[in-house]
């Protein structure tokens, strides 16, 4: 028989090892996730815990204060080192319009929030159209911080019931605990995971059940007693497990809820195995001098190897990386990790100032780093990008939809002499009002929540804006056209919904928002309804208007309110920032062909009914020549993505649609 009980684990270096070079090698060559993240939790827990119950049998408490400021002295360098040297590549290598992006993720990462920040992002519809960032990998930091901090609540529970009781069995205490945290998150996790699972994927408390179970185990490692031959079936079990979750699972679609239960166990199954050596068995592999040694840069490894993935992208302009390429990014992952672990952390590590001292200087460069980078952002990153009065201020050299109007064509950047707008630094912030005031409804919402522009209390008449994010970005448009004509516009705008009847399926929740705004739309009578009358995407499947549009339709002209519909705009299969930024001396590059993106017929020529006090407006000859539908039109980009078009842009329409608009006003 065999205990499991030791105080060095080697094995645990070569774990992390193989996690770290997992986690590198799915993101690299197979643009997967491995599970090994996962590993790194139970391993983190499993250390935590025997470090916090370590501090308390040799002191009699946790020295709360002194512990997060040695575990900051422990953690900062390397992420502060690693994300200030990502962050100055970054405004040099990657696309200008990916700068607040990257400053907003930098700051999020190193003050360990940045899994929170993409699990907002990923239910804001527009931020699910994010680049991939540098920093997107932090995420995992953030949460094993978070847990930290969790954990000595834990611990100061435990040692306050116990204290009540006048108990001395921490150890029972802290399993109950423990055990009661993981089976709430475990519960949680599987809920979430099913209902919003990328919101699932970043949350702190659908992981750290994950933590938890490393806890259990440090907890009762000790009492767990194998046979020799048992624990040479665990640890191989674990390793081969470890290694065939990512290819067994789609990781990133299907974690955390029951499926991390795999990389979990498989990382219980090696620990558990202990130390139980043969030359045939997963200890031997594990505790490999190279793997342990490796072991101890992996924290770093696992911090450098994503910027220089996303750099390597951004140089080379590819989309997927050689065997070659790929050996390259993880020898220098591996050689960087090196120097910042050896050559950085640890001396740091080894100066022996007074906690006071330490976290004086951690407070004042954490201050220093977010109030610098925060000014760089206001200073050279502020939005709104583009005013209307700048822009009509500079009419005749930026014109932007009014160019097809004034010309009879489509006239190309090249022949403007100023540069286009908005820049490039602040495009991606060129996006209508509703944005900033948060009146786009997100995931979950289903109220009919209303904002108002425009003139709003000397209106004459009332123009509501109702859809998606298709017809928020109408909003600026006619922000124009109510200054010049005393009109109130109402927005009603929920993400991914539109103004259809039609049940969405995936997106379920926009049935019941559409039916609260058609109440309040009833209730309130406004003297013309603005939305987009089909979906512009070229996916055959939008070939045509379907009934759900024209029973919304046929619903409110009933309801004796006017309708105002628009064609969709073009759809691109690329980010138009993207392309303009890499042709920024010829954006006249930048173009789709028109048989590619917009359908000809126009769904609304052909659809069996629209209303006759409904206006339509088809708007494909201001984006497109017949030929090919340009990105920047009249000196402005007209997109801030694929398929949403800039403020900007946006404002210039307001000529174009003046006359139809107050025609549909008054019939």
């Amino acid at each position: 028989m065999m205990k499991s009980e030791r105080c060095i684990r080697p094995e645990l270096e070569g774990l992390r090892t193989i996690a770290a070079l997992l986690v590198a090698i799915y993101h690299i060559w197979f643009n997967r996730v491995s599970g090994g993240v996962d590993v790194f939790f139970v391993v983190s827990g499993f250390l935590i815990t025997t470090s916090l119950l370590s501090m308390y049998r040799k002191n009699g408490k946790i020295l709360y204060f002194s512990y997060i400021v040695k575990l900051l002295k422990r953690l900062l360098p390397t992420a502060w080192l690693i994300g200030i040297t990502t962050l100055v590549v970054s405004l040099y290598i990657l696309p200008a319009f990916t700068k607040s992006q990257n400053i907003n993720e930098f700051l999020a990462s190193v003050f360990y929030f940045q899994n929170w920040r993409l699990a907002a992002d990923s239910v804001d519809y527009l931020a699910q159209n994010n680049s991939a960032s540098p920093f997107q990998h932090f995420w995992a930091l953030s949460i094993q911080f978070q847990f930290y901090l969790i954990w000595l609540v834990v611990f100061f529970i435990a040692i306050t019931i116990l204290r009540l009781i006048s108990g001395n069995h921490m150890k029972r205490m802290l399993l109950v605990l423990i055990s009661f945290i993981v089976i709430v998150s475990l519960g949680y996790s599987i809920y979430l995971t099913a209902v919003n699972q990328p919101v699932a994927y970043y949350h702190t408390f659908t992981r750290v059940w994950e933590f938890g179970i490393g806890g259990i185990l440090a907890l009762t490692i000790h009492q767990l007693v194998v046979s020799s031959r048992v624990a040479w079936l665990f640890g191989w079990v674990g390793l081969i497990g470890l290694i065939s979750c990512g290819i067994v699972l789609q990781v990133s679609q299907l974690f955390p809820g029951i499926a991390a239960l795999w990389p979990v166990l498989s990382a219980v199954l090696i620990i558990i195995a202990g130390n139980y050596s043969t030359n045939w068995s997963a200890f031997r592999v594990l505790s490999w001098k190279p793997l342990v040694k490796f072991g101890s840069i992996s924290y770093a490894f696992y911090l450098w190897h994503w910027p220089l993935l996303i750099f390597y992208y951004a140089l080379f302009g590819v989309e997927a990386v050689s065997f070659a390429g790929g050996l390259l990014i993880i020898a220098v992952s591996a050689a960087f990790a090196y120097f910042t672990i050896y050559g950085f952390e640890l001396p740091i590590r080894n100066i022996n100032f007074p906690v006071w001292k330490t976290a004086t200087i951690i407070a004042v460069s954490s201050a220093a780093i977010w109030f610098s980078t925060v000014a760089y952002q206001d200073t050279y990153l502020a939005g709104p990008a583009i005013s209307s009065e700048l822009l009509s201020d500079n009419f005749e050299t930026h014109p932007g939809a009014i160019t097809y109007v004034e010309d009879g064509q489509l006239t190309p950047p090249s022949e403007f002499p100023e540069p286009y707008l908005p820049n490039m630094d602040v495009a991606v912030q060129d996006k209508s009002e509703v944005y900033v005031d948060g009146c786009l409804a997100g995931t979950g919402n289903t109220e009919a929540e209303l904002c108002e522009y425009g003139e709003l209390e000397n209106f004459e008449r009332t123009i509501a804006l109702v859809g998606g994010s298709h017809s928020a970005h109408w909003q600026p448009m006619l922000v124009e056209l109510a200054k010049a004509h005393d009109l109130k516009i109402i927005t009603y705008l929920k993400g991914n919904c539109r103004f259809t009847e039609e049940s969405r399926g995936a997106y379920s929740e926009c049935d019941e928002w559409f039916e609260n705004v058609k109440q309040e739309l009833v209730a309130d009578k406004p003297d013309l309804i603005f939305t987009v009358a089909n979906v512009g995407s070229p996916k055959e499947e939008f070939d045509e208007i379907t009934e759900g549009f024209t029973n919304a339709w046929r619903y409110f002209e009933e309801q004796d309110i006017p309708l105002f519909l628009v064609r969709d705009t073009p759809w691109y299969g690329e980010n138009v920032l993207s392309c303009v930024s890499e042709n920024a001396d010829a954006p006249e590059n930048c173009k789709a062909k028109q048989q590619d993106i917009i359908r000809d017929p126009s769904p609304l020529s052909t659809v069996d009914y629209i209303p006759e006090t409904a206006t339509t407006i088809d708007l494909t000859e201001y984006f497109c020549d017949g030929e090919y539908c340009h990105y920047v039109i009249g000196n402005i980009v007209t997109h801030f993505d694929s398929n949403h078009l800039t403020a900007t842009f946006s404002r210039t329409f307001a000529p174009i649609f003046e006359r139809p608009i107050l025609k549909a006003l008054d019939q």
